[in-house]
């Protein structure tokens, strides 16, 4: 047992020169070892260290209970300093959830990887509250810790894990455990857990009350005392950050659900050298000039939906023609010329948006539609001619949705959509699109990546009557998020 032991607290910090000069025979050394260990907490960079490489932790005995007790020593640290702030209950949770018996070694790994980067967020003071923007003020922490945990699961020996058990998309797997896990979040399981924790904790009291100096059995009686003290105010304040925090796992398994589409792109088994492509503007104009659809027009003197002259502003808005520098690009310049009228809307948190698009598009582009024009769209047809939207543009197939979070409301421009011409190489006017639908233009940078949907098909198919391509291999309702 005291071999273990001894294991697991090197892990965390090298053994005092007494300890060592003493043949380990210096068993207040010990207790001095045992009590350094568990004042650290999450914030150093070794610790960090130690969560990147959590499957490794949990190969080695006690070494992972030690890591789960002095994380909720912090927690407790800060919960005894008010007890009133409900930020700190939080970052209690997300401590005692990742003890919930579900999820196994690699996946308890993982999970450290991302809770942890949260809970520096949560204790820094960065997060002010556990209200409606939760989701939206731990989201760079989020980010921060995605992008540690794709150099976790590049570690060799998670990769060996991973095709032992023959997982072969990790993120999708563990949105999955991620989900299992706020099914069970509960004040009983967290209770239960932070129990667990406490006899832990008793158990290195004991050594140090039975090997330390006097002062040391002092501190550590304090030490222990802190924590029972959370303990007994623990069902009321994990009551208080339940559904916050179970809400705030459903965000994160969606924003892991997207990670798995974007890390992961669909492999078909059928290989397809020619995959969906969109026809060119010359391909296009030449197969509308042997059969034209139904949803082209022959041009007239006057269009039916001319575009804007000038760009409408409104502060706080998104610039529907901002200035750019040479040589790069933004996805709104030149947006207004897609109105025929255009007027600022400000949709509140809950409105749901809805992107038609192709295997092709970005789910994060500036062209949306509210539910009621979606749901009025009879065909493909119906959509190309009301929104104005020509095949080299979008080839269709899919679809989106966006729901606006909780928190500032979305700011956009709605009207609707003017007449496009599609011009010949001697830039003449050969065939147009009529327009008239109601489209709504959003700046894409304003998009909160865990409130988009996964992909659905529209049931328009991926071609029309004049362009059929081999869909073949083709990765359908993969989320393609631009960055």
């Amino acid at each position: 047992m005291w071999e273990e032991l001894e294991n697991a607290l090197a892990w965390y910090g090298s053994a005092p020169t007494r300890w060592t000069q003493s043949a380990k025979q210096d068993l207040s050394a010990a207790a001095e070892w045992i009590w350094e260990v568990l004042q650290g907490d999450f914030y150093d960079d070794q610790t960090t260290a130690q969560v990147i490489t959590g499957t490794v932790i949990s190969m080695i005995p006690l070494v992972d209970q030690i890591c789960d007790v002095r994380d909720v020593v912090a927690n407790c640290n800060k919960i005894n300093q008010d007890s009133s702030n409900k930020v700190t209950w939080l970052a209690l949770g997300l401590t005692l959830i990742g003890l919930i018996p579900l999820l196994g070694s690699l996946f308890k790994g993982c999970a450290k990887v991302l809770f942890s980067y949260v809970r520096r967020g949560l204790l820094k003071g960065v997060v002010k509250s556990v209200d409606s923007n939760l989701w939206k003020a731990t989201t760079p922490f989020v980010e921060a810790s995605i992008a540690k945990l794709n150099v976790h699961l590049a570690s060799p020996a998670v990769r060996k894990t991973l095709a032992l058990h023959k997982i072969d998309n990790a993120y999708k797997e563990l949105a999955k455990a991620i989900r299992q896990l706020k099914g069970k979040v509960s004040t009983t399981a967290m209770l239960k857990a932070f129990d667990q924790i406490i006899a832990v904790l008793q158990d290195l009291a004991g050594l140090m009350d039975k090997w330390g100096s006097a002062a040391l059995k002092t501190k550590a009686g304090q030490m222990l005392l802190s924590v029972k003290r959370v303990r007994d105010q623990a069902k009321a304040g994990l009551d208080s950050i339940t559904k916050p925090l179970q809400d705030w796992l459903e965000r994160l398994a969606r924003r892991l659900d997207v990670e798995a589409d974007m890390v992961y792109r669909g492999s078909p088994k059928t290989f397809n050298l020619h995959p969906l492509v969109r026809p060119t503007n010359e391909a296009e104009l030449a197969a509308f000039r042997k059969e034209k659809p139904e949803w082209v027009s022959k041009p007239t003197k006057k269009l039916k939906f001319s575009p804007l002259d000038d760009p409408p502003k409104k502060e706080n808005w998104p610039d529907l023609n901002p200035t750019v520098e040479p040589g790069k690009r933004h996805p709104l310049k030149e947006a207004y010329l897609t109105f025929h009228d255009a007027k600022p809307a400000s949709f509140p948190p809950g409105t749901v948006l809805y992107r038609v698009l192709d295997p092709n598009s970005g789910d994060n582009s500036i062209c949306w539609m509210t539910k009621e024009m979606f749901e009025s769209l009879k065909s493909k047809a119906d959509w190309r001619e009301r929104l104005a939207v020509w095949r080299h543009w979008n080839s269709n197939g899919e679809y989106v949705t966006y729901t606006v979070p909780p928190g500032e409301p979305l700011r956009a421009w709605v009207g609707p959509a003017a007449t496009q011409e599609f011009k010949n190489e001697k830039k003449v006017v050969e065939f147009t699109l009529k327009g008239g639908g109601e489209q709504v233009v959003l700046d894409p940078a304003h998009l909160d990546m865990s409130y988009i949907s996964k992909r659905k098909p529209t049931g328009w198919d991926y071609g029309d009557t004049t362009h059929k391509p081999d869909l073949t291999g083709v990765p359908q309702l993969i989320s393609n998020w631009f960055k």
